[in-house]
Parts: C-alpha cells; structure tokens; sequence
C-alpha cells in the first residue's frame, strides 16, 4: 500500500514541466533551399505578425481557433505617381480600403489547412512617406491540430499558422517574416486560453505547391506555437479522481476481510460502485481526452483503473461465495491474503508498465530503411 502511495506522490515533481517553463520565440528564421533559390528576383514583401489569441483548443476533435493580426510591406516604385493620386487620404479602412485594393496590385495570401475560412475582421491601407504600402488585416479563423501525443496530458502539441502567397508564384513575389509575437505589450488577457501553456514558438520560410498548377510554387510562411497541458488540470481532473478510485479499491479488500459475514455485501457493492464510477468519469472526461487509432497514457490508465477495480470485485464475489459455503477456514484466509497482497503488486507494475511502454515509444529515434532493390 505504501508503494502506490510512493506511485502517485512521484508525479507531483512533474509539476515544475507545466508552471517553470517560458515561452521562447526562436528571433531566427528557418528557410528551405528552394524558398531561397526562387526569392532571389522575385518582389520581396515584408511580413509582420501578433497572434492575438489561440482559444477553442478542441483536442477531441482536432481543431483550435486563431485571431491574428498581420501587416505586409511592400514597395511600388514602378507606379509611385499614379499611386500618390490615388491615395489622398493616408490610410483607408473598411469598404474604402476594399475598392482602393481593387484598384492597385497587393500581396494576396491564403491561410493553409483552414477548416474554415478565414473571417477578416479589420482591413486597412497605409501609404507611407516613402511611397511603400502597408496592407494591414485582423482575422480569425479556424484550424486543424495533429493530436498524435501518445504522452497526454504530459508531452507537447504543435499549433501551425501558415500563410501562403495566393496569386503570385513565389519566382514573382516572397514573403519575408520580419517580426514576430504572440500577444501585445499591454495585452491585459492571456494569448493561450485554457488549459494550456506555450513552450516555445518559430517562424520558417517555404514554398508550397497547389493543385491549381502544376508548374507553379507559391511562397509560405508558417508560425508555429508549441504548447503544453497544464499538470494542475490534469491532476485534479485525472490523476486524483482515477488515483482515488484505484486506492479506495484496493482499501476495501485490504482492510474489509471477508471472514467477517458484514463485510461481504459492503464489499461487493463498494467494488461495483466504484467500477460505475470509473466508466462515469472516462465519460466525462470523453471530449478532452484525443482520440487516437492507439492507447495514449490516459487510456492506458483508465483502461488499468477498471481492469484492478474489476479484478477487486471479481475477487470479492468469489471470496464471498467461499466463506458462505465453505465457512472461515485457515486455508481460504491464506487465499485471500495473497489475492490482497497481489492484486496491488500487479497495479503497481500495470502502472510502471504503462508509463515506461509511452514514453519509451517516444524517444525512440525512428530510421527509415531506403526502398528496396528489385533484382
């Protein structure tokens, strides 16, 4: 009994990886060979971006909103007289800023793998007092998450933002990050909503293709958020619960011998009740739990939970039956200290078993074999 309690108090130090950690923006940008081959003569438009905010952070069905804000640079040396006539206001917004953009070339994009499309929800047009035009446009919108994390609630996902240039290749025109930040200055709300906490964040710089061509690439920044759940939900809405019904379980054999004929009915129906509860609380907890093709650690647990608490009950039921018809003897007391003794012996190795099997699984560096020769 000692040794589970040991069990559960060791993942209290796991704490510190969900509270101690900073977010770290990478200040470098990563770029592909080919984004740089194809930029060399193609019209360079500078790329500034906040993330305002990342909320609805769906793990069960894969999905998190975004609400950015980003602001492209660009020069039009080619056509400044025509543009300073057109400009007579210096920024225009809304309807304005529309009828303006029709009339003059601008830097388009698309954001990749939207679920839905983008809602833009403040446009404005900036010419400075060097000619160069800033397209400025707050958005939001919605986007898919790789939940593969075999180690939830512990291990990170990866959020992606990516821009793609929309009607010019990335040989005509490329974006170029230039600025990067999750979250404004004086931003009084947090930029991760809920449960969640950002690690690190980076930028890199590619080329992407699109069926509509096929011998056209399109320049693509993407902004990548590396994000964490945070241990104190998870321990009070996994860890305790579960850990709790696993204790009380094996409490209820180890301390309510069968011997005693009182002890039989309470133990029975504790066990069943305590089996109810741990299918109620793997229902409840359905839509933030991922759903994979594998068992992550949390269905490992659960799927350990029921299994030591269906054993408890199995046993109790069979205990039971033995003493009502064979009565207190020394050999069904042995029997039944050994199944008391047992049964959290093999709950400690289900658990060590299962924390070893994910996390071993996860550091293991996968090497792809080169195809095979055909003689």
């Amino acid at each position: 009994m000692h040794l589970i309690i040991m069990c559960l108090l060791t993942l209290f130090p796991l704490n510190a990886f969900g509270t101690e950690v900073e977010a770290k923006i990478s200040k470098t940008v990563t770029t592909s060979a080919e984004a740089e081959i194809l930029s060399q003569e193609a019209k360079h438009i500078e790329v500034y971006t906040i993330i305002d905010r990342i909320y609805d952070i769906n793990i069960s069905d894969g999905t998190y909103k975004i609400e950015a804000e980003i602001l492209l640079k660009w020069n039009n040396s080619q056509d400044q007289i025509n543009l300073r006539t057109l400009f007579t206001d210096r920024t225009y917004a809304g309807k304005g800023a529309r009828d303006l953009l029709n009339r003059i070339w601008h830097p388009e994009f698309l954001v990749k793998a939207e679920i839905v499309q983008r809602e833009s929800l403040f446009t404005t047009v900036h010419m400075n007092e060097d000619g160069s035009l800033e397209l400025f446009e707050k958005f939001k919108t919605t986007l898919p998450i790789n939940t593969d994390i075999k180690t939830y609630p512990f291990g990170t996902l990866q959020l992606n933002l990516d821009i793609v240039a929309f009607t010019n290749d990335a040989k005509e025109m490329t974006f170029d990050p230039k600025y990067f930040k999750i979250g404004h200055k004086d931003q009084e709300h947090p930029v991760i909503v809920g449960n969640w906490t950002l690690v690190r964040a980076y930028v890199d710089k590619k080329v992407s293709h699109r069926l509509s061509t096929t011998d056209q690439t399109y320049s693509q920044n993407g902004f990548h958020f590396i994000i964490e759940h945070d241990f104190h939900d998870s321990m009070q809405k996994i860890f305790f619960p579960l850990g709790g019904i696993i204790v009380i379980s094996l409490l209820l054999n180890l301390f309510s011998s069968m011997k005693f004929t009182e002890n039989i009915d309470m133990r029975v129906m504790g066990q069943l009740t305590l089996l109810l509860t741990v299918f109620a609380l793997k229902f409840t907890l359905g839509d933030q739990v991922p759903h994979t093709h594998y068992l992550n650690l949390v269905d490992l647990l659960f799927l350990i939970g029921t299994s030591v608490v269906f054993l408890n009950f199995f046993a109790s039921v069979v205990m039971g039956e033995l003493y009502l018809r064979r009565g207190s003897n020394n050999r069904i007391v042995r029997i039944e200290t050994i199944i008391d003794r047992l049964i959290p012996s093999l709950t400690i190795l289900l658990i060590a078993a299962a924390f070893f099997s994910v996390f071993q699984s996860e550091a293991i560096d996968w090497v792809e074999l080169p195809p095979r020769q055909e003689k």
